[in-house]
């Protein structure tokens, strides 16, 4: 889904609007959608309203354009780290949850995934968002989908397994770590619980493969 700006003129103008979302993603993670307001990212981002409407007509807009960036950061700091290296899918699948189990944190000992948390709050209150945030979910399946395929093409994995449906099951169990671990607090209960999530899937064997 396309987010409606206007088009940026020249170098300066791009690393405007660059600004403007990297405000606007900063905020939101720390305070949530709705407590987010277009006064406040443009003073964070130190311009006036008039470049921000400049970039973005709405506040559903500059959400997006938050979601996209999310979904950047996710595929470039947890994704690809994990899965485009030379590995046996099961260490691939290992890695990302370790790597969820040390997700960014701001002003709290956990703030919990950026993307499910627009997930919880927006999910029911916007379609547009909704689909956008349903997107985001199913690259992540995907991707870790073919981790799981490729374990089983190693034999780490029952051939009769179902990656995709596994792919959800695996990650929904870390990101209900991560909603629990914003209440409790408690780091090492989440990288526990991120370990368990590996650790649930029917390997043949459970300790490190030979």
């Amino acid at each position: 889904m396309a987010v409606v700006t206007a088009t940026p003129k020249g170098p300066k103008a791009s690393a405007t609007k660059q600004k403007i979302i990297d405000a606007a993603a900063r905020l939101v993670y720390q305070k949530g959608f709705h407590a987010t307001s277009l006064d406040m990212v443009a003073q964070a981002a130190r311009v006036n309203r008039g470049s921000l409407y400049y970039f973005f007509r709405s506040k559903k807009n500059l959400g997006l354009a938050v979601i996209d960036h999310y979904e950047s950061l996710l595929h470039q700091n947890y994704l690809s780290p994990s899965f485009d290296i030379q590995a046996r899918g099961r260490e691939k699948i290992r890695r990302l949850a370790e790597s969820y189990a040390r997700m960014p944190i701001q002003d709290s000992p956990c703030c919990g995934c950026p993307i499910g948390n627009l997930s919880l709050e927006l999910s029911a209150l916007d379609e547009g968002m909704r689909v956008r945030l349903k997107e985001v979910w199913d690259g992540v399946f995907e991707r870790i989908a073919l981790g799981l395929a490729q374990s089983q093409e190693e034999g780490d994995l029952p051939g009769e397994l179902e990656p995709l449906a596994h792919a959800r099951s695996f990650f929904s169990q870390i990101q209900g770590a991560h909603i629990i671990a914003r209440c409790s607090q408690d780091e090492a209960s989440l990288r526990q619980d991120c370990e368990r999530a590996f650790m649930s899937l029917p390997w043949a064997r459970k300790g490190e493969p030979e």
